[in-house]
C-alpha cells in the first residue's frame, strides 16, 4: 500500500511538473518592407513579371523624380505577386530614354532583385525592411532604348 501511494505522489508530481513546463508556442507572422527611392533626376516605371501557371502577370510601377514606393508583405499568407523584389524578373526605365532588364541575383550592384543591393535594417524581430535607392549610377549603367 505503501508503494502505491509513492507512485500514485510520484505519477502526480511528475504530471503536475509536465504541465507547468509545457508553453504554447506561436508562429509569429514575418514582415518584410521594401523601399524604392528615385534620387536619379529621371522618373522611374517599374515593370514586374510573375510567371503564375501558364500565364504572366505584368504590374508597373512608377516613381517620380525624390520620390519613392513602399511595399509590405506577410510571408506567412502574403501573396508575393506584385512584390517587386520577389518577381521573376523586372524591368526599369529611366523615362524614355534608357532601360535596364534584371533576373533575381544576377550579379550586377544595380540588379534591384539581388537582396545584397539593398540596405537592410531589422526593426523588430518579425519586421525586416530593405531600402533601394536610385541614383544617377543606376541611370549611366543601363542600356538607350
Amino acid at each position: 500500500m505503501q508503494q502505491k501511494t509513492i507512485w500514485l505522489t510520484v505519477l502526480i508530481i511528475g504530471t503536475l511538473i509536465n504541465l507547468l513546463s509545457c508553453t504554447k508556442t506561436v508562429d509569429k507572422s514575418q514582415y518584410e518592407e521594401f523601399y524604392y527611392i528615385n534620387n536619379s533626376n529621371h522618373d522611374i516605371s517599374i515593370t514586374v513579371f510573375n510567371k503564375i501557371d501558364d500565364s504572366t502577370l505584368v504590374i508597373t510601377y512608377n516613381i517620380s523624380v525624390n520620390e519613392d514606393l513602399s511595399q509590405e508583405i506577410e510571408l506567412m499568407s502574403g501573396s508575393r505577386t506584385g512584390i517587386i523584389s520577389m518577381c521573376d524578373s523586372v524591368t526599369v526605365k529611366f523615362g524614355n530614354e534608357r532601360i535596364s532588364h534584371f533576373i533575381p541575383n544576377a550579379d550586377s550592384p544595380y540588379n534591384i532583385l539581388n537582396y545584397s543591393n539593398y540596405i537592410f535594417l531589422k526593426k523588430a524581430e518579425n519586421r525586416n525592411s530593405y531600402t533601394y535607392t536610385f541614383t544617377e549610377d543606376d541611370y549611366e549603367n543601363s542600356n538607350e532604348q
